[in-house]
């Protein structure tokens, strides 16, 4: 995609993953327009003198006339909506908005393909949303990164005030990708010159690492010791709606990777040297970066 300035339109950009790609791409010789499904949520750059390149706009993604007129005069969309049970619809919808709009280039975050005989409900959405792109006219890519270290702040309740980590996954192991290591890829293929071909981009971090691994550093980290305790399928879930009080869709999901890393052992090196020609941030540096998420605030207090 070679233009003199193109137009990158970043659906989720006040999420993990997309946040990074706005702040990334935001560098680049480009203009970037982040999209706010909440118009009140902070952006994650503020607007001034020195990043003229960036706007922000706001849209109810269920509404193909407010999505055209913010995907307008767009030269590539990174697509990213929230992980949800209308997340089909969403994406879909900015699909068949660009396609019509003649928008050159999707690059859509997706989530690693499991094998037939194992259900994993939000990677079925993926594969429902990769369908309509593969149907369309639209050159894309499809990111599919494993676990974000960052989806580990889902533990800091249970971390910092029982010093347990609770799961379904024994000693299976599960590899981890730093989120912003992701954005970067994004940003590589979002303005790569070449033509994209419905390729599909495995992203894996440079370890898999168990439960019981991940109390062992977090423990080291925070000064705190951590247990990891296997539990029940079902107390899992009702820990995860009652005393976390996550939508049922989310519970399940957390039970279904869980039992999935069991049932297909994932990979334990990383595809990031490969793609960005450098090493991949470790799961270590991140727990140092993060410890304060992980401490409990008397002990943020008095450290």
């Amino acid at each position: 995609m070679k233009l003199d300035k193109p137009t990158i339109i970043v659906f989720g950009a006040t999420g993990t993953v997309g946040a990074e790609v706005l702040k990334l791409i935001s560098k680049k010789h480009c203009f970037v327009r982040g999209v706010l499904r909440v118009p009140e949520r902070k952006p994650p750059i503020t607007l001034g003198t020195f990043n003229q390149n960036i706007s922000y706009v706001s849209a109810d993604l269920n509404s193909k006339d407010q999505l055209r007129a913010i995907c307008k005069r767009g030269d590539a969309i990174f697509l990213l909506t929230a992980t949800s049970p209308s997340q089909i619809i969403y994406e879909t919808n900015i699909i068949e908005v660009a396609e019509e709009l003649g928008i050159k280039r999707v690059v859509k975050l997706s989530a690693p393909v499991v094998p037939n005989s194992i259900f994993v409900e939000v990677s079925d959405w993926h594969r429902r949303i990769e369908r309509v792109l593969q149907k369309s006219t639209l050159d894309y890519c499809l990111l599919q990164p494993h676990s974000f270290m960052q989806n580990w702040e889902r533990n800091t309740f249970t971390i910092k005030y029982l010093g347990k980590i609770f799961g379904v996954m024994g000693d299976a192991e599960r590899n981890y990708v730093d989120a912003r290591d992701v954005a970067e890829v994004a940003v590589k293929y979002l303005l790569k010159e070449e033509i994209l071909h419905g390729e599909a981009i495995v992203i894996t971090g440079p370890e898999a690492l168990s439960n019981a691994s991940m109390a062992e550093r977090i423990s080291y980290v925070i000064g705190k010791k951590v247990m990891y305790e296997d539990i029940s399928r079902e107390e899992f879930l009702k820990q995860l709606t009652k005393k976390a009080r996550m939508p049922e869709w989310l519970a399940r999901h957390l039970v279904e990777i869980d039992l999935l890393a069991q049932k297909h052992p994932e990979p334990k090196s990383d595809t990031i040297e490969s793609i960005l020609n450098r090493k991949p941030r470790i799961m270590n540096a991140y727990l140092q970066e993060s410890r304060e998420k992980f401490l409990p605030k008397k002990w943020m207090f008095f450290r």
